[in-house]
């Protein structure tokens, strides 16, 4: 594989296929450049990857793209033409969409109306047309792969089926040029593989696809070209990479600027006495009979497709929903929900006080926060995962998507040892291949003092890499025992209700 140099100009494609031209980027934020200097290109019939780690300016640059952010300098062109006014409105109407890692829902709405939403066709009185709506959202979905409940309000969907809905609105405004940030870390492996094969049926009808992405397996298995952005700039772009085996290696040296350890060895562990244990725990509507134990010393994976529990199980473990029926007795639990935006984060909050959410008491006396206690806590806990706050009076809504995953992952780092039982959900998911790797040191160096560990990740090499055990989660029931060596297709089959090969009774 050959790999352009740094300093050569964004390439890839013939300039008559360009249908988004981003030249010479620059954005700051106050002291910090985000971006500085970027070129890209967006081709039709091209699948275009961007990665980088954390706070490198990938999100940045899409939302420059999709005129949701002004550029410092440099010009957006859409089909060769400067993207003027640099608005929103403009980017949409000249067939320009972004799909953001962060959710831009209206939970009070049902799927239809937000599929819908500021694209309505309409009937007498101004009303929604529920029919022709419903035709098209079902045309554009069946196109992806996927099936939505159309009727359902949006705020009691699962994160996944929020994703899709996000796709497939930015579809049905008919967009050319796709701009998907992170689409996939809220999907499992098999979705994520469905959502690619749309991907690139979109892309062989003459679609451009730019996907910032920090798995590097998706860019081996996916990307027709790959950009890698460091701190701002682009280090390194490569064409024609797709099933190229050295690749992995290579982007990682040039996100990371060395040569990175891709796979972390799961370790084994002397367990002790049960700490958090489920028994026949029934909750409507998801939870239908789960038992199950997680030991000091031991981490126990939660597989399975989403939508089977695993959201209920999360707050039926950490006590904040009580069982129908059946009881759940645990020594403490410190918790990372796998929806950071809705269940994690108070957005509007500084750093320092999402990092503490919720232990305030801890630090009072007589009524009276110990701001000085509050700091030095606040900073040693970001300080364990590297989190890249410089202000800790930041609001965490002016994070990055990584360093928001981070900010949650660190809180409930920090709560041990006096919540000795940690509950994982998607604890790595939007971060770099660096910060997963650190998360998985803390995890693996929890369990070593003797915490428990209950992980659950839509990540199946994640989850045989760190755990003991795993276990299948399918239609609110444990399906399934696994050892850490079984193959992803035996997990799998299992995730689908297929009889599994290699489970454990």
């Amino acid at each position: 594989m050959r790999s352009q140099k740094p300093e050569q100009a964004s390439a890839g494609a013939d300039l008559t296929t360009v249908r988004l031209s981003l030249e010479r980027i620059v954005k700051r934020y106050g002291a910090l450049c985000a971006v500085d200097g970027v070129s890209l290109q967006a081709a039709a019939g091209r699948l275009h990857m961007v990665v980088g780690e954390n706070g490198a300016g990938k999100s940045t640059l899409l939302r420059v793209a999709a005129g949701l952010v002004r550029a410092d300098a440099g010009e957006v062109r859409v089909d060769g033409a400067p993207l003027r006014p640099h608005t929103v409105r403009e980017a949409i109407s000249r067939g320009v969409g972004l799909v953001e890692q962060h959710f831009a829902l209206v939970d009070s709405f049902d799927a239809l109306e937000n599929v819908m939403l500021g694209a309505e066709p309409l009937a007498s009185f101004g009303r929604l047309d529920r029919r022709v709506a419903r035709e098209r959202a079902e045309r554009v979905s069946a196109e992806l792969g996927v099936s939505l409940p159309w009727e359902a309000r949006t705020d009691s969907l699962a994160v996944g089926d929020r994703q899709r809905l996000e796709i497939v609105r930015v579809l049905c405004r008919e967009a050319r040029t796709l701009l998907l940030d992170e689409p996939t870390a809220v999907l499992t492996t098999a979705e994520g593989k469905a959502l690619y094969a749309s991907l690139r049926r979109l892309v062989e009808r003459g679609h451009a696809v730019i996907v910032v992405t920090h798995r590097l397996d998706e860019v081996r298995d996916h990307a027709d070209e790959v950009t890698v952005l460091r701190r701002g700039r682009r280090v390194s772009h490569r064409a024609n990479v797709g099933g190229d085996a050295s690749l992995l290696e290579a982007v990682a040296r040039d996100a990371m600027g060395e040569a990175q350890e891709l796979r972390l060895e799961a370790r084994r562990r002397n367990v002790g006495a049960p700490l958090l244990e489920l028994h026949d725990v029934h909750r409507a509507p998801t939870l239908r009979g789960v038992t199950l134990t997680v030991r000091a010393g031991e981490i126990v994976g939660i597989a399975g497709v989403e939508g089977n529990g695993q959201r209920q199980l999360v707050r039926v473990a950490c006590g904040l929903e009580a069982p129908d029926r059946g009881r759940v007795e645990s020594a403490g639990v410190a918790v990372v929900h796998e929806d950071r935006e809705r269940d994690g984060l108070a957005l509007d909050a500084s750093v320092r006080d999402n990092v503490l959410l919720g232990e305030l008491r801890e630090f009072s006396r007589r009524g009276l926060v110990d701001r000085a206690a509050v700091d030095r806590e606040a900073r040693r806990r970001l300080e364990i995962l590297g989190v890249d706050a410089p202000d800790r009076d930041l609001v965490a809504r002016a994070l990055s998507g990584g360093n928001r995953q981070k900010t949650v992952v660190v809180r409930a780092l920090g709560r041990l040892p006096r919540a000795p039982v940690l509950v994982l959900a998607q604890p790595t998911r939007s971060v770099d291949v660096t910060s997963a790797r650190a998360i998985h040191a803390e995890i693996a160096g929890a369990a070593d003092r003797g915490h428990a560990v209950l992980l659950l990740s839509a990540d199946l090499g994640e989850l045989r890499r760190l755990c003991h055990r795993v276990l299948v989660l399918a239609k609110g029931r444990i399906a399934a025992e696994f050892a850490p060596e079984a193959s992803d297709v035996a997990i799998g089959e299992a995730m689908l209700g297929v009889s599994p090969a290699g489970a454990q009774p």
